[in-house]
């Protein structure tokens, strides 16, 4: 941890809140910082490709392998062979190698994550999903580290053109449903984005909507890239999970505070 800089981030922050305004609700061209849009990508779009969850009706992407779910620009892997992951091993809890499972590519579903009985029910090769939180548990579907991949605009380009627009940073929490496609995030930080420039802070900002509108109003995403790290919770085991995305602008983006 950098702590110098982390406090100066922070003492910034808080000083930014003091000149926030109330958020604006509607629909507006968002951008969305790494760490949001990877948490998306975990919530959103991970859980509803674990094969449990679409085998058992829970998840909107059930019946769409090779339809196209996404814009050109969007393709998300979960990978276990990831660098120093957080989420990464050899081999799963099934004794299968792992992979770099493509999920999505370049808007068209692939794939899912699987462990031995899922691939069987779906008629798919096992990808190595199996984890269980210790030995002492039975290995389930779970996610690895899950991430959206860079595209080839700088930041500053993602705001080229957006004349009133929303900014948002960082997730203070929210609800996902895979199976009904829908989540809901509340943002750490916002600011008003006015002709390419980002202006006055926000108070309260959420992102809500749906999985797959969103998916496919992603018309831009950056070459920046940062990858976070964290625990995720399913029937009551808690496994190391990574989610990352670099910058990524989506059109029509349902945005709620409280102006």
């Amino acid at each position: 941890l950098k702590v110098e800089e982390t406090a100066k981030e922070v003492a910034e922050r808080a000083v930014n809140q003091l000149k926030a305004k109330p958020a604006p609700s509607g629909r507006f061209t968002v951008v969305i910082d790494p760490k949001l849009a990877g948490v998306f990508a975990h919530e959103a779009v991970g859980h509803a490709c674990e094969g449990d969850t679409v085998i058992e009706r829970e998840s909107i992407l059930r019946g769409k392998i090779g339809e196209k779910i996404g814009s050109e620009h969007v393709t998300i892997y979960d990978d276990s062979t990831y660098p120093d992951g957080w989420g990464s091993a050899k081999y799963d809890m099934e004794g299968i190698p792992t992979q770099k499972r493509l999920l999505i590519d370049h808007g068209i579903l692939k794939n899912f994550i699987l462990n031995r009985e899922a691939a069987t029910e779906l008629n798919l090769a096992p990808n190595g999903g199996a984890r269980a939180q210790s030995y002492a548990f039975k290995p389930i579907v779970r996610m690895s580290n899950t991430y959206i991949v860079t595209g080839d605009h700088t930041f500053e380009e993602l705001l080229e053109g957006v004349n009133q627009g929303v900014y948002v940073k960082g997730t203070r929490g929210g609800q996902v449903d895979p199976a009904k496609g829908t989540f809901q995030f509340g943002a750490e930080e916002a600011y008003m984005i006015e002709h390419g420039q980002i202006t006055t802070p926000l108070l309260d900002v959420s992102l809500s909507g749906l999985t797959l509108e969103i998916l496919n109003n992603i018309d831009a995403v950056a070459k920046d890239f940062e990858m976070h790290v964290g625990y995720c919770g399913k029937e009551e085991q808690s496994v190391p999970a990574g989610d990352g995305s670099p910058h990524i602008r989506v059109r029509n983006a349902v945005v709620g505070g409280s102006a």
